[in-house]
């Protein structure tokens, strides 16, 4: 049976209404710095599924803005480090078989992209996608700090992410988003890609039968079907050489799907502009957040 994306959103809502967070911190001294302090945190998504979460909090008291950096299509989802950390509370959450919350199934890359894929109840990104919702909502269950604005980036399959909190959750301020993987539109399953979407086509070069299924469990995730849900303000990255997370042209279709789109096009592939990019997105973020 097909699933319209809407229907497919509005039962995942269902299944994370279904099952409390139950968010656990723990201090982690050993990362804690001066200026802030790092925690291990810990919540359950979809399934009864315990995640794992790094939660970097500023010393002092108040309300901080927070920035929430969505994993990408990697095993490892380290601290990540930025100049904000001092004045911004920053989460860095994980999805299903990433480590630190592999305890009952391990990713592989590749891999992860067609596990399940041919049936869409199993298709394990769909699950991946809830747990960025719960990642997103776990941060405002936590009792170590009050959050104020909060921005939402990611790159690759994290911009992806970070799209769909940002077209799910209402409150989110900004999304920042670098080469937001193109998994679910048509231009995914194109002949030729690399890496990480060329996994697709290898898959189908296997196992060709199994198109209209690989097309039925992804299309929900096409991120043009909630783009124009996206009511915050969106700087978005793309590389014209990109041909394995975010090709030129589902980028440029995407920025005109978003209400308030700064689209940065690089010469360049799925780095979506490398360090200078990563300038920009800082200034940018910055004045989002009000930390200018």
């Amino acid at each position: 049976m097909t699933v319209s994306a809407d229907m497919f959103w509005n039962q995942m809502e269902a299944a994370l209404s279904e099952t409390p967070a139950e968010v656990r911190l723990q201090l982690d001294t050993f990362y804690s710095q001066p200026d802030w302090d790092i925690y291990q945190m810990q919540y359950r998504s979809v399934g009864g599924y315990w995640l794992f979460a790094w939660l970097s909090v500023p010393k002092g008291e108040g309300t901080f803005p927070a920035v929430v950096r969505m994993p990408d299509y990697a095993s490892v989802h380290d601290i990540v480090y930025t100049s904000l950390r001092d004045r911004a509370v920053v989460l860095n959450p994980t999805y299903r078989g990433q480590r630190n919350s592999d305890h009952t199934f391990k990713a592989e890359y590749p891999g992860l992209l067609t596990d399940g894929i041919e049936d869409s109840d199993g298709y394990v990104m769909r699950k991946v996608f809830a747990d960025a919702l719960r990642g997103y909502d776990a941060l405002f269950e936590q009792k170590v700090c009050n959050i104020g604005q909060t921005a939402v980036i990611g790159a690759g399959l994290g911009g992806s992410l970070a799209l769909a909190v940002g077209a799910q959750r209402g409150f989110v301020d900004a999304v920042a988003v670098n080469t937001p993987m193109a998994l679910g539109n048509p231009v995914s399953i194109t002949s030729g890609l690399a890496y990480p979407l060329g996994e697709l086509d290898d898959y189908l070069r296997m196992i060709p039968s199994d198109r209209d299924a690989v097309l039925e469990s992804t299309s929900v995730l096409d991120p043009l079907n909630t783009a124009s849900q996206v009511v915050a303000p969106v700087l978005l990255s793309v590389g014209i050489n990109d041909t394995g997370l975010c090709p030129i042209s589902f980028g440029e279709e995407l920025a005109s799907l978003i209400q308030h789109c700064d689209l940065r096009v690089y010469h360049g592939a799925s780095e979506g502009g490398g360090h200078e990019h990563a300038q920009v997105q800082l200034s940018w973020l910055s004045d989002q957040l009000g930390l200018g």
